[in-house]
């Protein structure tokens, strides 16, 4: 039996029974340690220069230092720790702000355990994850935005297509589903797309197609 690989995770929360709260929830999985507990940016970054965590779950609103300027400082200092965002806010302000700030991943705090624990494992393994619905509420308020006449767009329907079930929350495995093609073939098909149009990620393809009326 291999040695369990402990994820070693310190909670940025202002709110005391929040951040006991999320200790509870983050600690039910086996491969989960919370070692540090900050109620401001300070704290974390006193914290992250004692413990060398893995990865920080970030309160945006917070005092002394939000969490907008600590995911800012910490990844111009630490650019191997992981943050991710949970924050009761999915508007598009806060989502871009974090995301220019060098977040890795944007949940809310409605999201259940094992949303919770699935969203910590895939920013730790190098993955971006931003919530389905910040997803869809970041491409609907990005199509009311002016369409810039100056982008030649080049791009099927079946890749509008792709697009448009991305904007509204569809896995993968479940675009692959409903036009008959398989999971590799969909992520090579985000790939090629972000290449196209000098993207870095599903949530900057989704606002660049709201934009230009792709979707």
């Amino acid at each position: 039996m291999g040695i369990l690989t402990m994820i070693r995770i310190v909670i940025a929360e202002d709110m005391h029974m929040l951040r006991d709260s999320l200790k509870f929830m983050i600690e039910s999985n086996p491969e989960m340690q919370v070692i540090g507990l900050a109620q401001n940016g300070k704290e974390i970054l006193s914290i992250c220069e004692k413990e060398s965590p893995d990865l920080i779950v970030m309160d945006l609103k917070m005092p002394e230092m939000d969490g907008f300027e600590t995911t800012k400082l910490i990844k111009s200092k630490y650019r191997s720790i992981k943050i991710m965002i949970l924050s009761t806010f999915d508007d598009e302000e806060s989502v871009s702000k974090a995301i220019r700030y060098g977040a890795d991943g944007y949940i809310t705090k409605d999201s259940g355990v094992q949303e919770l624990h699935q969203a910590i494992k895939s920013v730790y393994l190098g993955l971006r994850i931003f919530q389905d619905k910040v997803l869809e509420n970041f491409a609907r308020r990005n199509a009311e935005l002016p369409k810039d006449d100056a982008v030649q767009i080049n791009i099927s329907e079946k890749e509008k297509l792709v697009i448009k079930l991305i904007a509204d929350g569809k896995s993968y495995k479940e675009i692959g589903g409903i036009l008959y093609l398989s999971e590799g073939t969909i992520r090579n098909m985000l790939y090629n797309l972000l290449g196209r149009f000098n993207l870095n990620d599903r949530i900057q393809l989704v606002a660049f197609a709201a934009k230009n009326r792709i979707i």
